[in-house]
């Protein structure tokens, strides 16, 4: 089952924003009950304010406020039923009361209510389209409810809100997946023996690394449709990984006669030849390649390869200069340059190159653990 991502912390401020101004219009001792109850609040004693705010009741049975806040405390100790009561009764006083009404949708969204949470969040949505918590219970809400183009909509939207939060690129992955595996259904009860559904069969054989399998697929979609844009490039990238090099370029030099300007059919050919060391070869369609996408790094990496292999380490690191001040994050420009600096008897440089790739890998295995942990917990 999914999980709600951990957002308490932001819900807890936007709820206490909610306090700002709350006047429960009376002196003495409501006054004071207000006060302490609303320091309660911000101090996170959840249960202490919801003492306080059931005497105010008491006191006002019928301020909205107090009903508000008492939900509140209650939601934040986890008493999403009692929470709900006092909500619902907040908004019966006062209907409003925004914000109640999106605390409302979260107690529901929390107890597992989806169905009476997902209209109300809907509504806040309208007004609320930069609200990360409105926009992620209201996507996550979509995907308990197996709504997941909506689901999708709004999840990719909370990405774009927060673009660095591992929660949301994770459940707006999830969503894609889900959308993605809906629509092969489909294509699997429309068009079972087509040349699309033996591609998919293929793509996905091949990601199970059932690789003779996933390559009989692909055959079996380009018997059908040897012309299909991608089917070859696509059997392809498969020889390749396999280091069935002949069949591979052979694949690749077709699929270039259907598509005559795909940098990247031109890399791949390219990156074939330089395996098999034919560096003429390689270096002709490699800068073709480049030529129709001049930041291709990884046709420039390998046009680095070659001058290496050639000899002409210096056109070497000055290719390497340039992938790298494009993007510094690519690890393995650094690691070529770590390698041709070594060569030179450059140390310094080379003991430069060398750390900041191991910073960069230990960075992209964090991020692969993180998920890794992300994704046994849900």
């Amino acid at each position: 089952m999914l999980k709600s991502p951990p957002l308490r912390a932001l819900m807890l401020l936007v709820s206490l924003a909610m306090l700002a101004g709350v006047s429960i219009g009376q002196s003495g001792n409501l006054a004071d009950l207000s006060s302490a109850g609303k320091a309660a609040l911000r101090d996170q004693q959840f249960d202490r304010a919801a003492k306080i705010y059931e005497q105010l009741i008491k006191l006002l049975p019928r301020s909205a406020e107090a009903h508000s806040n008492l939900g509140f405390a209650l939601y934040m100790s986890g008493s999403y039923p009692d929470a709900i009561t006092q909500l619902r009764k907040a908004l019966e006083l006062d209907p409003h009361l925004d914000r109640t009404q999106v605390l409302l949708a979260l107690a529901y969204f929390d107890s597992g209510d989806f169905n009476r949470a997902v209209p109300i969040l809907e509504k806040a949505y309208q007004s609320r389209k930069d609200d990360p918590v409105v926009v992620a219970h209201l996507g996550l809400a979509y995907l308990r409810q197996n709504q997941d183009d909506k689901a999708l909509v709004m999840l990719t939207r909370w990405v774009e809100l927060e673009p660095r939060s591992a929660d949301a690129l994770y459940f707006k992955g999830k969503a894609s997946v889900y959308v993605a595996s809906n629509s092969f259904d489909q294509l699997s009860k429309a068009a079972p023996d087509s040349y699309r559904m033996f591609q998919l069969r293929a793509e996905m054989l091949r990601q199970q690394g059932m690789i003779p399998a996933a390559i009989s697929e692909y055959k079996k979609a380009i018997a059908q449709k040897p012309d299909a844009t991608g089917l070859h490039y696509a059997l392809g990238t498969v020889y390749r990984e396999a280091g069935r090099l002949d069949e591979a370029l052979s694949e690749f030099t077709t699929e270039l006669k259907i598509s005559p300007n795909d940098a990247m059919t031109d890399y791949l050919i390219g990156d074939v030849y330089l395996q098999q060391n034919k560096l003429d070869d390689a270096q002709q369609y490699l800068q073709q390649a480049l030529r129709l996408q001049s930041g291709l790094a990884e046709a420039q990496l390998d046009v680095a390869k070659a001058y290496r292999i050639q000899g002409k380490t210096e056109e070497a690191v000055s290719v390497l200069k340039s992938v790298v001040a494009a993007d510094p994050s690519r690890e393995d420009a650094h690691y070529l340059l770590f390698g041709l600096y070594k060569e030179q008897g450059h140390m310094e440089e080379a003991r430069k190159e060398l750390k900041i790739f191991e910073e960069l890998k230990k960075k992209t295995n964090d991020r692969e653990q993180k998920m890794l942990r992300l994704d046994s917990t849900n």
